[in-house]
């Protein structure tokens, strides 16, 4: 029997614009604590698993190539078509990445992609130009407004205007499980409201949701996955739930020529 190795982002696709996904944790090579099909080469996995990992994902996915960055909880937001891509059906994957947290395209075929294991990650569809971006919010990113920064870098690249932009927010760790300081949450709070916690439990999502609806995306535009990362890691990787050492997932799209 085949296994899964992804899901599909059907709010996006739907649209016919895009192809858009995650990939899920089952089908790979790795051994734990990374087992299985851990797409990421900076977690400490074997890169000959990886290597082959990535293989298994490109040919059931069809996502060839992608461009990423080196991920380093931060506001910043990069144009892919200053980055070289690697060919996930090849041996050679060795590119020196530039970091940042979010990128931005509007070329045909340029998939863009981040790594994820709890963080949140936004898909951005503006289905008039079109053009594309996709985050890596952890509550360092989110709470510096990284997802409302690639709109504003969309806006200036692109012309993209949040009213025309359909938005996923996707696996990753929910208030079910994500408790944090006080002084954290005092600190969401500060920014977002107190709909972004219960507790001492965050809700990144909704602070994300917030984000996105201040600077004029509509609140029906904005989809979220009802899947928690630490509740399921089963599907996905969760660094909380598996103490730090695991996977990373990857989340991709793709504009469709």
């Amino acid at each position: 029997m085949t296994v899964n190795l992804y899901f599909t982002i059907q709010e996006l696709t739907a649209t016919n614009l895009v192809k858009a996904g995650i990939s899920l944790r089952s089908g790979g090579v790795s051994d734990a604590p990374y087992s299985s099909l851990n797409l990421a080469t900076h977690v400490g996995d074997d890169p000959a698993a990886v290597l082959q990992n990535r293989h298994f994902f490109s040919k059931q996915s069809s996502i060839n190539s992608l461009k990423y960055c080196q991920q380093i909880h931060s506001d910043s937001v990069i144009t892919a078509d200053t980055l070289s891509s690697i060919f996930l059906d090849s041996d050679n994957q060795n590119i020196t990445a530039q970091t940042g947290d979010a990128l931005i395209s509007n070329l045909p075929d340029d998939t863009i992609g981040v790594f994820t294991a709890d963080c949140v990650p936004v898909f951005i569809l503006d289905i008039a130009t079109p053009a594309i971006g996709i985050v890596h919010a952890g509550w360092r990113g989110t709470i510096a407004r990284i997802a409302t920064k690639t709109l504003a870098k969309m806006k200036d690249c692109f012309s993209t205007l949040p009213k025309n932009c359909l938005i996923h927010i996707g696996p990753s760790i929910q208030k079910c499980c994500y408790e944090v300081s006080s002084e954290l949450l005092g600190r969401f709070e500060e920014q977002f409201g107190r709909k972004v916690h219960n507790g001492h439990s965050l809700c990144l999502q909704t602070a994300n949701i917030i984000q996105l609806t201040d600077v004029g995306v509509k609140f029906d535009s904005i989809s979220t996955s009802p899947y928690c990362t630490a509740c399921c890691i089963d599907m996905f990787y969760s660094y909380r739930a598996e103490g730090g050492q695991t996977g990373r997932m990857l989340s991709y799209i793709q504009l469709i020529k």
